[in-house]
């Protein structure tokens, strides 16, 4: 697969240095960035990347914004791969936190000015709690991350409504993940009931099975709460399957995780 991956990307470069100025200015940022963030998992050891395409990718998702036609969805996918360069090519803890930090930041803005778009909320939502888990938990209760996952999450499963079923899947993990993962606190989040986070994991499985970030966290709740069996009947059927092609490094990730849960 990685062969695959880096064979790709050389064909990529090749083809590119062929074209000439007048053709290669046809290409937007937003292509571009898409180019680069396909090959994101180029020349990975284990399940890190180098970096350098991620990098790439985000270098020409952030001149797209400047292109009004091309800014909403740049946003999202520039969020996405500040998602996959905090997590995926930043062995430094405090890099990735400076990672989560900038699109903490420029996510909150993106929300603010396309409310509507269900993409760049969960991405928003992916990066903010990611940034929440790596500093003080009252700092990031201070910063109204919990109220604001929890507002994007509902906004994620109302999407489910009009047929968008990834997006309520969406929904109901980041749902399920903090009833998992958020301390309980009487009157300030008596919302959240660690035991509520079976129901919504399900949830978000029978909407988007695909997902294997979904298994895993309902595998780690019942490892948890020392369900064995249980554990073992989700995960053992999920061995056996391949790293999708488009999502190889994340796949191979929680397979990892899921075989650990297993020894």
């Amino acid at each position: 697969m990685i062969r695959w991956l880096a064979t790709g990307g050389k064909i990529l470069l090749f083809v590119l240095g062929l074209l000439s100025p007048f053709a290669f200015a046809q290409i937007s940022n937003l292509q571009l960035g898409d180019s680069f963030y396909a090959l994101r998992a180029e020349n990975s050891k284990g399940n890190m990347a180098n970096g350098k395409n991620a990098k790439e990718a985000i270098k020409h998702y952030g001149l797209a914004l400047k292109n009004p036609a091309e800014k909403e969805e740049a946003a999202w996918k520039l969020l996405r791969a500040y998602y996959f360069l905090g997590c995926f090519a930043m062995p430094d803890a405090k890099d990735r936190l400076n990672v989560f930090e900038k699109a903490r930041e420029e996510g909150k803005s993106f929300l603010r000015e396309f409310p509507g778009n269900t993409d760049i909320a969960y991405w928003y939502s992916v990066n903010l709690g990611l940034w929440a888990s790596m500093v003080n938990p009252m700092v990031a209760l201070n910063a109204g991350s919990v109220k604001e996952s929890r507002d994007i999450a509902q906004m994620l499963i109302a999407a489910g409504k009009n047929g968008d079923k990834v997006s309520a899947a969406r929904g109901y993990q980041i749902l399920g993940r903090a009833h998992q993962k958020i301390p309980h606190i009487i009157f300030v989040l008596s919302w959240v009931q660690k035991d509520s986070s079976e129901f919504y994991f399900k949830k978000s499985i029978s909407l988007n099975p695909k997902d294997l970030a979904t298994h895993l966290f309902l595998a780690e709740y019942y490892k948890e709460a020392g369900r064995e069996r249980e554990t073992e009947n989700l995960l053992l059927p999920l061995l056996n399957k391949l790293p999708r092609r488009n999502e190889y490094l994340e796949d191979e990730r929680n397979l990892i995780k899921m075989r650990k849960l297993l020894e």
